[in-house]
């Protein structure tokens, strides 16, 4: 277990140093201009998914409309850690939740968080407050097999609320980024 919380910190605060020299620390948070006069919470639920015909750990946007699923948990590669889907839901549905209040919440992109050896170096789903911009809130790390891209893109289809699903975090390149507009998505994404 403190395995876990040691990784968990070290990941959080090497993506913080690296996005704090690459976005300017001393700047002041922006407001999100897409960010909907409705209220949104990021909340972490199980869920049925129809698709497996089972219960999953979802991360659901809840708002005036309804729960909307984000991301269902589905793979078991991070419990040898600790990080059961369930946990993983529980740690990344507050990301979302700070990334849309502080603003960050504009563009999604990804990665690298740099371990000591003879860690391997992970990579992690992020925001950006601009294109080409620094991360600026970790969301979620991925596997080593994992191609950061198809990920990245199927969370922006999601959170664009062009997806008919939501991201499944399931099976296993360039810099990409993707705008999200956080008041599209609430007025338009399926509702469960």
């Amino acid at each position: 277990m403190k395995l876990k919380a040691i990784i968990a910190v070290l990941a959080t605060g090497v993506m913080a140093a690296g996005c704090a020299n690459t976005t300017g620390a001393s700047e002041q948070p922006k407001s999100n201009p897409d960010k909907s006069s409705e209220t949104v919470s990021f909340i972490c639920g199980e869920g049925y998914d129809k698709v497996s015909g089972q219960k999953l750990f979802t991360t659901y946007a809840w708002a005036e409309r309804g729960k909307i699923a984000v991301v269902r948990w589905e793979t078991d590669y991070f419990s040898k850690w600790g990080y059961t889907p369930e946990e993983r839901c529980k740690e990344v549905s507050p990301r979302l939740q700070k990334a849309h209040e502080n603003g960050s919440l504009l563009f999604l992109t990804h990665g690298t968080i740099e371990r000591k050896p003879p860690l391997e170096p992970m990579t992690a789903i992020c925001t950006s407050r601009s294109d080409g911009g620094g991360c600026d809130t970790l969301l979620m790390t991925l596997r080593p097999n994992d191609d950061p891209l198809p990920i990245l893109q199927q969370l922006g289809e999601t959170l664009r609320g062009r997806s008919t699903g939501p991201l499944r975090h399931s099976s296993g390149a360039s810099q990409m980024y993707i705008q999200v507009n956080i008041k599209e998505f609430l007025e338009s994404a399926p509702v469960e």
